[in-house]
């Protein structure tokens, strides 16, 4: 092996050293429940998102595994609900590696319609307005399973939100508290048999939440009184 050979293989292995054990609990749990579209979409996304990355720097590959992990540890294990949290974000970051767009996961790739039809509930535009948003999250909320992908994934990029620029943040925290806080209570009252699941992310959600606008608060006073010193 050719020492650029050798130095891209070792890039290759720390990527995958970050989310593997990730990977192998998804992938482990998939086999032994026999969740055939779970175990398609574990590969396919390792595939889709080859070489993309989170504004941390992070494989983007270990958001869709942490979405998917999470609903497994409160006790989701429904196939397609766990193959479409793995796929949640294909059709809006890798179009280009999918030239048939969403038939190719089911024509292609051989998953069923009902997985497809979750990741398109899920797919969102950007630059949508409040009245547009509403239309978006009310879509998703008539769907459990879409409704468990979306909060799981509203819950880790949450977690991550010191990457954003501060307009972003603030912007991400006010829709978090308009659209998923109640989401999370419709579906809680209104799904029991997922009562318990989005009990728990309602109640993690809303005080990630929380703890991210009061760090942001405080962060915009320090702003402003570095400015009025500065002005000084």
């Amino acid at each position: 092996m050719t020492e650029q050979k050798q130095f891209l293989q070792n890039e290759l292995n720390k990527e995958e050293a970050k989310y593997i054990k990730s990977y192998m609990f998804i992938k482990g749990f998939a086999v032994g429940k026999n969740l055939r579209e779970t175990q398609i979409a574990l590969t396919l996304a390792q595939r889709l998102h080859e070489g993309q990355h989170r504004k941390d720097g992070t494989p983007y590959l270990s958001h869709p595994l942490k979405v998917c992990s999470t609903l497994i540890s409160y006790g989701i294990d429904d196939d397609a609900t766990l193959a479409a949290a793995l796929l949640h974000d294909v059709l809006e970051d890798c179009s280009d590696r999918l030239p048939g767009g969403g038939e190719d996961l089911v024509q292609v790739y051989g998953l069923s319609r009902e997985v497809l039809e979750l990741i398109e509930r899920l797919t969102k535009c950007s630059g949508l307005d409040d009245s547009q948003l509403a239309v978006y999250f009310r879509n998703i909320q008539c769907c459990p399973k879409a409704a468990l992908i979306k909060l799981s994934d509203r819950l880790h990029n949450s977690s991550t939100l010191y990457n954003f620029t501060l307009p972003k943040m603030r912007k991400y925290i006010r829709e978090t508290a308009m659209f998923l806080v109640p989401m999370a209570s419709y579906c809680k009252k209104y799904y029991p048999e997922y009562a318990n699941a989005f009990s728990i992310l309602k109640t993690s959600i809303d005080s990630m939440n929380h703890s991210m606008d009061v760090m942001l608060q405080k962060i915009e006073m320090l702003s402003a009184s570095n400015a009025e010193t500065t002005g000084d």
